[in-house]
């Protein structure tokens, strides 16, 4: 047996293991199914030299020598965030380049396994790119109701649609897609696998062409001394990994046995850890001995261990049992001092914070914050009130305390401090004014612990603290970075000389960006005559609907100025959830335009908008939404918020920043 046809039997197994059948139509980014003499039957495909199974949605080229496997999750707010960059390869490598989608589905993601269902049984009508764009745009509405409703407006046959979602073939190839994931090291979400090279995270493009330059070098090489096929994929994948890459393709594309990856061990260092260069800066984060939650004697601490953490980030539950481990290690030489960091992204874990706050006015912040973390997953006011009866609190107090607005002013607070110490994320650490990132192991924490105790001397307490503390570094909310902006006609409202310039690159389509746009606006009145507000179009690939509403508002903004475009603009994103080319006319029409004179000018619109989004790559833009103030992005550590926008704003019309 050739090669080929080796290919072609083990691709066919997996097909048949994996879906029983193949698509009725064209599979994404793969040749149409083989039909048999029953049609309504259809059979697995067999795979072209790709050796790609059918049975995996597929885009870009059918002979790329280049195979990314993205690794995803459709609730990951992360994975969300890499889909420009997925759109910028392919426009730069174009056939050079195939994505292969593979499901991850975490555990603590409790609606991402039922959208991977939907995704794939879209897949098996040969949709499954355009709901992967729905699921994604959408990603706090992931009900059953809206998967049928998005497999209507994409024309599938809904009855299959339903069936598909419940057969137990398609659940397990979406569990043993996890597990060949966990096992070849993609553990989180979005991982890839650039010709089964690892690169984790939603990664910029630099670090993508990194690794997909040195993928088509070898590739390339292996296409000239005659392979192809999974021969190909073979011998590339390994050359790029000599261990992981054969297990990629053998999990991923021949069906080969899992085997499980072995438990982590947490080994004995061979030497002693030396904590990285970094973490020797000294940043200025103050402890209040009065207010803030603290374990541990802050008159006998030698060491001051702040944890900025997040109730509903499973990475924070690690770090709490280290941190936790560290205390029984030094004992009273070590108190730890948590400050609160909900992202916003984490919709349930802000009314936590407030209700351990609450819990912490009857002594009980702790013990509240134990079974927080221990129950990440069901951060309910009910259970929030369970817990403060377990906990044998004053009810109605606790529940007084949850609502009192100081308490989330306390939240607020703690959430701007990280920004002052350049903390983006969950969780971060500050050992005596010393940053760590992350989950750490606890051989970190102990490095550098030993070091600040030996360091001390005889000094110990919140005084040496503070005196450590004193002249630490303070992270400004405005990079130092100065971009510049060219006036290319976006809607602007405010004075043209405005000593403040705010550019707000954001999408129509994008939860997060409806969330920044009333914050914008109310500086905007505020700041009346102070400040210029640009609004600069960045509609993402995978958001279908935000470029023809941002042709509209520039539209609206060119027909009638700043007042027609804010009417615009505030109905485009309150009817955000439910935009469509039909509502988007609707919009038009309520405010006297004409879809057909909208789309008439779409190609001069268009290119405003394309001037618009390469301002914003060159800026180094990643996302939306994201805004710069006098040219600098701006980062505040408590999010875009009213108060966070005005403190800035008095600081740059004081000339104090």
């Amino acid at each position: 047996m050739n090669m080929i046809s080796k290919t072609l039997a083990a691709a066919a197994m997996l097909s048949l293991v994996l879906t029983g059948c193949g698509d009725k139509k064209k599979t994404d980014g793969a040749k149409p199914a083989v039909k048999t003499a029953a049609p309504a039957k259809p059979v697995a495909e067999a795979p072209t030299e790709s050796a790609i199974p059918a049975t995996m949605p597929v885009t870009g080229g059918k002979d790329a020598l280049v195979t990314i496997i993205e690794v995803s999750d459709f609730q990951c707010p992360f994975c969300s965030r890499v889909g420009p960059t997925m759109k910028q390869i392919k426009a730069a490598y174009k056939d050079q380049v195939r994505i292969v989608w593979v499901n991850n589905p975490l555990s603590f993601h409790n609606r991402a396994k039922p959208a991977a269902l939907a995704s794939m049984a879209a897949h098996r009508q040969g949709k499954f790119w355009e709901m992967h764009d729905k699921l994604f745009a959408n990603q706090r509405e992931l009900t059953d109701e809206n998967f049928k409703k998005w497999a209507t407006e994409l024309k599938l046959d809904l009855a299959k649609f339903d069936a598909d979602m419940k057969d137990p073939v398609l659940s397990k190839q979406i569990d043993r897609e996890q597990q060949a994931a966990q096992a070849t090291g993609a553990r989180g979400t979005p991982g890839f696998f650039i010709n089964g090279k690892l690169l984790s995270g939603a990664q910029p493009f630099p670090a993508f062409k990194k690794e997909i330059d040195l993928a088509l070098e070898a590739a390339k090489k292996s296409r000239d001394g005659g392979k192809k096929g999974m021969a190909l994929l073979e011998e590339t994948f390994a050359a790029r990994d000599a261990k992981i890459g054969p297990q990629v393709v053998g999990y991923f594309f021949k069906g080969e046995k899992i085997v499980a990856a072995a438990p982590e061990k947490r080994e004995a260092p061979k030497g002693p850890v030396t904590p990285p260069k970094d973490s020797y800066t000294i940043w200025k984060v103050p402890v209040d001995v009065k207010n803030d939650m603290i374990m541990g004697n802050n008159d006998e601490a030698v060491v001051t261990i702040v944890e900025f953490s997040d109730f509903e980030c499973p990475f924070c539950s690690r770090g709490k049992d280290t941190v936790t481990e560290v205390k029984k290690l030094y004992g009273d030489k070590v108190r730890v001092v948590f400050k609160h960091h909900p992202l916003p992204f984490h919709r349930n874990a802000r009314g936590a914070h407030r209700a351990s706050i609450a819990a912490g006015k009857q002594g009980k912040f702790w013990e509240f914050h134990d079974k927080a973390f221990a129950n990440s997953r069901a951060l309910n006011d009910e259970n929030y009130k369970k817990w403060a009866t377990e906990l044998k609190l004053d009810l109605a107090k606790f529940e007084k305390d949850s609502k009192d607005p100081a308490s989330d002013k306390q939240v607020v607070s703690d959430m701007e401090m990280a920004g002052t110490v350049s903390v983006r994320g969950t969780p971060n650490f500050v050992i005596n004014g010393r940053k760590i990132v992350g989950a750490q192991p606890v051989d970190m924490f102990k490095a550098i612990v030993d070091e600040e105790l030996k360091k001390a001397g005889d000094k110990k307490g919140h005084g040496y603290y503070e005196e450590i503390i004193g002249k630490g570094k303070i992270f400004s909310e405005l990079d130092a970075t100065v971009h510049e902006f060219q006036d290319i006609g976006l809607p602007t409202k405010g004075p043209k000389n405005a000593k403040v310039t705010i550019h707000e690159f954001s999408d129509f389509q994008c939860p997060y960006c409806s969330r920044v746009a009333a914050p914008v606006a109310e500086i905007a009145k505020r700041y009346k005559g102070k400040v210029k507000v640009v609004f600069a179009h960045y509609p993402l690939s995978f958001h279908k609907n935000a470029r023809p509403a941002s042709w509209l508002a520039q539209h609206a903004f060119e027909k009638g100025g700043a007042d027609a475009f804010g009417k615009i603009h505030d109905k485009l994103f309150a009817e955000q959830r439910a935009l469509s080319p039909e509502k988007i006319a609707e919009i038009a029409k309520e405010f006297g335009y004409d879809m057909k004179d909208v789309e008439a000018n779409k190609d001069k619109y268009d290119a405003i908008i394309t001037k618009a989004m390469a301002m914003g790559d060159k800026a180094g833009l990643r996302g939306t939404p994201t805004v710069y103030i006098n040219g600098r992005k701006y980062e505040p550590g408590a999010g875009y918020t009213p108060a966070a926008f005005s403190k800035t704003i008095d600081k740059l019309l004081a000339g104090k920043l």
